[in-house]
Formats: structure tokens, C-alpha cells, sequence
């Protein structure tokens, strides 16, 4: 989303949307850490884009044997791209980029390789274990 809207409506729903949007992501995601039988904790994160304004959304924290993975929202509104989500781990420091295209979600790594393939539970496994190894 790249265009500028000016209409207050437009923006509000804009902005609920994406917070329900990545609402429903984290509950997935957490959904599927706690079926792998890893604790899950949350917080919130405070956002300011200039096209949306001020919101929160949720950060999810994911304890893994091996270390911890964040699930952290980055902005909507991203060049190319409906949406960004990263996962980073600790305390390796390694990341991915979610970023949402055409309704889905696709993953790239941090130097913007996308590694073909589709978000799901078992992309979600692998990439928890391999960035906290």
C-alpha cells in the first residue's frame, strides 16, 4: 500500500484491519507453538505509520529449547508489499521478513531472498528451530 489516503474512515478501516489482520496471525502462530508444546507469552507493541497514525498490535514471544523466537508486526504500509512481519530469535540475533503479497504471506530471508515456500505450521517449525540453533 503506497498511495496516500486522506479520508479519516478510510484510514480507520485500514487500520483495523491490518490489527485484526496480524491479531489473527499471532493467535495462529501461538496456536501452533503451544501444539509443539513451547511457551508462548505476549506484550504490546506501539506502532506510528504516517499513512495510518498510532496503533498497537501484539508482539508474541515463543520459548523454544534452543532459545526464544519474537513474532514481531512491523508496519502495513511497506514498499511493494501489503504487510511485514519479522520473526527474530534470541539469542542468535538471525531474522526473517514476512511479507504479505496478494493475500498471502511470503518468507524472505534478512537479505531478501524469499525462500519459496508456503507460510504454515511446518514453515513455522523449521524456521523457529533453525534461527535458534
Amino acid at each position: 500500500m503506497t498511495q496516500t489516503i486522506t479520508d479519516p474512515l478510510t484510514l480507520e478501516n485500514d487500520r483495523r484491519e491490518w490489527t485484526t489482520r496480524v491479531e489473527t496471525f499471532v493467535n495462529e502462530v501461538e496456536a501452533w507453538a503451544k501444539a509443539q508444546g513451547w511457551a508462548t507469552s505476549r506484550s504490546v507493541r506501539n506502532v506510528s505509520e504516517r499513512q495510518l497514525g498510532d496503533y498497537s498490535v501484539p508482539v508474541l514471544r515463543v520459548r523454544l529449547p534452543t532459545g526464544e523466537v519474537h513474532v514481531i508486526p512491523v508496519a502495513l504500509n511497506v514498499v511493494g508489499a501489503d504487510g511485514r512481519i519479522d520473526i527474530e530469535a534470541f539469542p542468535a540475533l538471525n531474522r526473517v521478513k514476512l511479507i504479505g503479497q496478494k493475500g498471502q504471506w511470503q518468507i524472505y530471508t534478512d537479505s531478501n531472498v524469499p525462500l519459496r515456500r508456503p507460510w504454515d505450521a511446518q514453515a513455522f517449525y523449521q524456521l523457529a528451530q533453525d534461527l535458534t540453533a
